[in-house]
């Protein structure tokens, strides 16, 4: 196992530098001077050679990206031009908020979508199956953002069971933090409830017609415990597959829903950044992204050993 976890940790390291090595060429495919840019063409020569000092845009290319690779390294992504903070900090401080909000996404994605999925696998053709299947066609098919709007004005407005908006830290009051949680991760997890409920059934489907499934039946064992038991934990690195890149998605990729429901996250730091120009933000957030996508690909390969062994001697 200490050798399967080498070799995975080992092969993340040209994943990193390749999204370091992405992060900064954004700033180079900015038309014209960023310095410009960020303080507008009325500002003064003096003021613009300052900031491109600050950023330092002065130096020439190779040494510009040897030194951003030296500070990323070190844990320093720059500093914000308009919160005047550290980037690491603005995010660190913004990500728990990020995290919650996915975690719970994540959790209505699975709680609903992996049951779906078996059951409809099980009743294969059946009224059940084509209602899960519609459902899940109706899940991918309705944008987050659009659900999130019609969630607030029924649940928000209407009958006002949860609030439209605005969060609470954990910290403060968890009951208020979930409260406040529910209505965006529930427009969010919908979206991922459906291609979860359809990767179980699909896998769900392929494991069912085994010959050892058909022996297990055969041997009179329960239905419970042949899909339990057998059939579901030999299909579970396909689910734990897309679990695993969903909860990327989610971390990177709620910018749109915490923008609706004014939730204080990564996302909306970086919606506000690009408005602002603030590119330091904007290639920090890119670089702790792309870190995220790779840590968690990193923990779906030490699932894959743990749920199957003859994956680590592969």
């Amino acid at each position: 196992m200490t050798m399967f976890l080498t070799q995975r940790a080992l092969a993340l390291l040209p994943v990193l530098f390749l999204v370091i090595v992405i992060a900064f060429v954004v700033l180079q495919l900015i038309p014209g001077d960023p310095a410009v840019v960020i303080l507008g063409i009325e500002a003064t020569p003096e003021r613009v050679a300052q900031m491109r000092t600050r950023l330092g845009l002065d130096l020439p290319l190779h040494e510009q990206f040897l030194t951003y690779l030296v500070s990323v390294v070190r844990g320093d992504l720059g500093r914000s031009i308009f919160l005047d903070q550290a980037v690491g900090q603005a995010i660190v401080e913004r990500a728990p908020v990020s995290l919650m909000l996915a975690a719970m996404s994540l959790f209505w994605a699975i709680l609903f979508g992996i049951p779906a999925g078996i059951v409809a696998a099980t009743r294969r053709g059946s009224a059940v199956d084509d209602f899960v299947m519609t459902g899940s066609l109706l899940g991918m098919s309705v944008p987050s953002f659009w659900l999130g709007l019609n969630l607030i004005l029924v649940f928000g407005v209407w009958v006002r069971w949860f609030p439209t908006g605005g969060y609470v830290a954990v910290s403060t009051d968890l009951g208020a933090a979930i409260w406040h949680m529910m209505l965006p991760s529930l427009s969010l997890g919908f979206i991922q409830m459906a291609q979860i409920g359809r990767m179980t059934r699909s896998a769900m489907l392929e494991t069912l017609s085994q010959d050892y499934i058909r022996t297990a039946r055969a041997k009179g064992l329960s239905e419970f415990v042949v899909v339990g038991k057998h059939a579901f934990r030999n299909c579970m690195l396909s689910i734990v597959t897309v679990v695993g890149l969903i909860f990327a998605e989610l971390l990177g990729g709620a910018i749109i829903t915490e923008q609706i429901f004014s939730i204080p996250g990564i996302g909306e730091m970086v919606i506000t950044a690009v408005a602002q120009r603030d590119y330091p933000i904007i290639q920090g957030a890119l670089v702790m992204v792309g870190a995220i996508y790779v840590l968690i690909n990193f923990l779906t390969d030490v699932a894959y050993g743990l749920i199957d062994p003859r994956v680590r001697i592969a």
